[in-house]
C-alpha cells in the first residue's frame, strides 16, 4: 500500500478523533443494521484502489462517512448502493440507483423493479396504454453499438398487486436535468457515470407514484437522492409559473374522461389513461395541467384512440 493511502486512511480513521467519528457515524445512521467497521473497511479499500480518494482531505472523507451513515446505503462494491466520489481534495458521497432500489424493496411496499435504458439502435420501443392500463414493449440491440441512450423507463410490481407503473423518460427530459444541475465539474457524476444517473432520474420521478410506507424509507429514499443528486428541471423563461396559470377545471376533466368511453375505455381504465397522458406532458394528474393544454390533449387523445380502434380492425 503507498505510503500516501496509509497515512491518510490513518489520520482518517485512526487519530484521536476516530472514536468520535465512529460514535458520530453509529448514531446518526439511518439504517441500525449497518456496521462502522464494515463500512471502515469498505472505505479504506476504496482509498486503496483510487489515487484520486488519496488527495482528499481527511476532514471531507471524515465528513463523507457521515453522509453514508444518514444515507442508510453501503458503500459495499458488491451492493453498489454508494460511493465515495473525489473532487479535487473533496470526497463526496454519492448514492447509486441500485442504492435508492434498495430502500424502495426494504419498505415493502414495491416488489419488484425494472429499470432500463433505451438505445437508437435497439431493435424496438414501444409504449402504449389500453383498458388493460399501461404497457411497454423494448427489443434490445444484442449485436453491434447500440448507439446513444434515447429513453430511460422504470417498471414498478407493488406489493399490493394490480397493473405494474410506468414511468418513461425521453432523452430531452433527461438532459434537462442534467443541465439544470448545479454541479458543472468536468468530472461531475453526470459526465462520469451518465447512465448511472439517466437511471436514478426515471426512478426519483417513478417513486413519486409509488404508496408509501409506514417506516418512512421511501421518503427517506426521495430525501437522500434529493441530497446529493438534486433533481431540479430548467424553467422556460417564456412559460407562465404553474401557479398563475388556470389549470384543467372538472368539467374540461369529464369531457375528456366522456371522449375516452365514448371510444371504448372502461370507466375504471380512463383515469389512469388521463394519469398517464399528463405525465407524458410533465404534470402529476390532469388536475394539474394548463387549462391552455386542454384542446391539445383532446386532440392527442383522439388520435391515439383511433389509432388503436384501427389496429383492433386489422386484427
Amino acid at each position: 500500500m503507498p505510503n500516501q493511502s496509509l497515512m491518510l486512511i490513518k489520520d482518517t480513521f485512526e487519530a484521536s478523533n476516530s472514536k468520535s467519528l465512529a460514535s458520530k457515524f453509529t448514531a446518526g445512521r439511518f439504517d441500525k443494521s449497518m456496521k462502522w467497521a464494515a463500512e471502515r473497511l469498505f472505505a479504506e479499500q476504496a482509498i486503496q484502489k483510487n489515487e484520486q480518494l488519496q488527495k482528499c482531505t481527511v476532514e471531507s472523507l471524515q465528513g463523507a462517512m457521515l453522509d453514508v451513515a444518514y444515507s442508510g446505503l453501503s458503500l459495499s462494491p458488491t451492493l453498489a448502493h454508494g460511493y465515495l466520489i473525489p473532487y479535487g481534495r473533496t470526497c463526496s458521497f454519492t448514492p447509486g440507483y441500485r442504492g435508492l432500489l434498495h430502500m424502495a424493496y426494504k419498505a415493502g411496499t414495491v416488489k419488484s423493479v425494472q429499470v432500463n435504458l433505451v438505445y437508437a439502435n435497439d431493435q424496438e420501443f414501444h409504449v402504449w396504454t389500453d383498458e388493460h392500463g399501461r404497457h411497454i414493449r423494448h427489443v434490445e440491440n444484442v449485436r453491434g453499438k447500440r448507439g446513444d441512450v434515447t429513453h430511460a423507463y422504470c417498471i414498478a410490481q407493488l406489493a399490493a398487486g394490480g397493473p405494474p407503473l410506468i414511468e418513461v423518460m425521453d432523452r430531452g427530459q433527461l438532459d434537462a436535468i442534467r443541465r439544470a444541475s448545479k454541479d458543472k465539474r468536468s468530472n461531475s457524476v453526470w459526465n462520469v457515470w451518465p447512465e448511472e444517473m439517466q437511471k436514478k432520474c426515471v426512478i426519483r420521478r417513478a417513486s413519486k407514484f409509488w404508496p408509501k410506507d409506514n417506516g418512512g424509507l421511501i421518503e427517506h429514499m426521495m430525501q437522500v437522492s434529493d441530497t446529493y443528486d438534486p433533481v431540479e428541471f430548467e424553467e422556460d423563461p417564456d412559460t407562465p409559473p404553474a401557479e398563475a396559470e388556470l389549470c384543467m377545471n372538472l368539467d374540461h376533466q369529464t369531457e375528456l374522461t366522456d371522449l375516452l368511453l365514448e371510444r371504448g375505455i372502461t370507466p375504471a381504465a380512463a383515469p389512469e389513461w388521463l394519469r398517464r397522458f399528463a405525465q407524458s406532458k410533465g404534470y402529476a394528474s390532469i388536475e394539474d395541467m394548463p387549462a391552455r393544454l386542454f384542446e391539445e390533449t383532446r386532440e392527442a387523445l383522439l388520435k391515439v384512440l383511433d389509432e388503436r380502434a384501427k389496429a383492433a380492425e386489422k386484427t
